[in-house]
């Protein structure tokens, strides 16, 4: 079993202040869902759990909305490069790419992962392949810029 995230105790607590639980009110919901008396001792599945049901409930009262980003339906997949990553990837490529459309920007960046990684698609990359794809765009900016 996985342990709970960092990120996943930050939005926890952002949603318990969201919803205005107070301190007691909070402990309680750990304790007799989960048995646990903070959320750092969640396993990540739990944590996953209790998140999607704050999150729903907060925007049934309107205190809060889903904001996705890029690649996060992704999540955080094991031996995958995290949504993080694979937006920081996509600015990085944005930065560099001669393409004009997004269209040519999307397939030159694809064209550009099978070279330095062998992988067809950014959502594909696994996290040792992140620092070889990096480290190609950072070149390439800096051999752009001069």
């Amino acid at each position: 079993m996985s342990m709970i995230e960092p990120m996943q105790i930050k939005l926890i607590h952002c949603l318990k202040s969201a919803l205005g639980l107070s301190d007691p009110t909070y402990r309680e919901m750990l304790t007799g869902r989960y048995g646990k008396d903070s959320s750092k001792k969640l396993t990540y599945s739990e944590a996953s759990d209790l998140i999607r049901q704050m999150e729903n409930y907060a925007v049934s009262m309107g205190v809060w909305r889903r904001k996705e980003k890029r690649y996060d339906r992704y999540g955080h997949r094991p031996g995958f490069a995290s949504p993080k990553q694979l937006r920081m990837i996509e600015g990085m490529w944005k930065d560099v790419s001669r393409a004009q459309t997004e269209e040519d920007r999307k397939m030159a960046l694809r064209h550009f992962l099978m070279r330095i990684v062998g992988i067809e698609d950014l959502r594909f990359i696994e996290p040792e392949h992140v620092r070889k794809v990096v480290y190609a765009l950072k070149t390439m900016k800096a051999a752009k810029a001069a």
